[in-house]
């Protein structure tokens, strides 16, 4: 009877941990660099690709504590046009849950130097219980022949991204759909989803000629659960190197940093502190990611984001004629 309380327990637990952690999938302090792995509206703005590979290791002092690794990227298929993705493995003791995301990203360009991305996704879940873990009874029909309890789920996703110069506001649902079980309420081992809606703004400013400081916001909320606020600071040095400092409301706090490497290859690490509850007795979470961008812009305040490339400006890929053209056809 013990063990069918224990498997209960576990089922109840399962739909994304919901109970435990107030959030559906996890959370990431590395958006601050890595923009893409927080809403793929993202795409195109700061380079024409990335590929980017992040591990999380949350409650570091805590034996079976989540481990999350994570590949994001994208890149231009056609001018204004981006095609990415993502897979990420979160693995919690006798708990794993795999995530494969396939993004489209079109750029709209609403004026010089203002654009509206829209970005729409669809998402392959799958969530499996190690039953060879548990000391249960092998002729329990529950168990019998099984070494593991696996679920697949379906779900969607959309976001709307403006971005004018350094400046980016931004809405998405990165759940789209409520799937029945979530309705019910039913302990059926099945990966439940609850809608979610996300908001983020975020800008750089120019402090001086080597340094700039960019602010980032960002609330979320899944259905039922409580709302998820971030505000962080990252002040960067040439553009290449910097330092962020992050607050969540979970009563977190996130100190990391980070810089270019060679020629688009960057690095960065955060160290995440609790501040209060069982957070500040778990031995703080380390998160490192490393990535690449290639057709990177240029980024600053008050001044257009362009391809480092001269015969390019904007977004769009358009080639325009330089102002020595114009000469030549003038004297021609």
């Amino acid at each position: 009877m013990r063990n069918h309380k224990i498997l209960l327990l576990i089922l109840l637990l399962l739909p994304g941990s919901q109970l435990l952690f107030a959030q559906q999938f996890p959370l990431s302090s590395h958006y601050i660099f890595n923009n893409y792995s927080l809403d793929p509206g993202f795409a195109g703005i700061h380079a024409n690709g990335e590929a980017f590979f992040n591990y999380r290791k949350d409650w570091a002092s805590i034996n079976g504590s989540p481990t999350t690794i994570r590949a994001n990227g994208f890149g231009m298929i056609r001018p204004q046009m981006y095609l990415g993705g993502e897979l990420l493995n979160d693995k919690t003791d006798i708990f794993n849950r795999f995530r494969a995301k396939l993004n489209y990203t079109y750029s709209l360009q609403l004026a010089d130097i203002q654009y509206l991305n829209f970005s729409v996704w669809g998402s392959l879940f799958q969530s499996s219980i190690n039953l060879d873990a548990i000391n249960a009874d092998p002729d329990d029909p529950v168990f019998k022949d099984k070494s593991k309890l696996n679920s697949t789920n379906l779900n969607a996703g959309f976001s709307l991204v403006y971005n004018r110069n350094s400046f980016t506001v931004g809405f998405a649902m990165p759940t789209l759909f409520r799937t029945k079980d979530a309705y019910l309420n039913e302990a059926s081992g099945n990966f439940s989803f609850e809608k979610e809606m996300m908001f983020h703004i975020s800008d750089r400013f120019a402090l001086n000629s080597d340094w700039q400081l960019q602010p980032f916001f960002v609330w979320s909320r899944t259905n039922n659960m409580p709302s998820v606020i971030d505000l962080s600071a990252t002040v960067f040095y040439i553009e290449k190197y910097w330092f962020s400092l992050l607050y969540r409301n979970s009563a977190l706090l996130a100190v990391g940093v980070g810089g270019e490497l060679y020629k688009g290859l960057s690095m960065a690490y955060t160290y995440e502190i609790g501040l209060g509850g069982i957070n500040s007795r778990s031995g703080g979470a380390h998160e490192i990611s490393i990535g690449f961008r290639f057709g990177e812009k240029e980024e600053g305040s008050g001044k257009h984001i362009k391809s480092k490339k001269s015969n390019f400006s904007g977004r769009s890929g358009r080639i325009y004629p330089q102002p020595t053209e114009f000469e030549y056809r003038r004297t021609k």
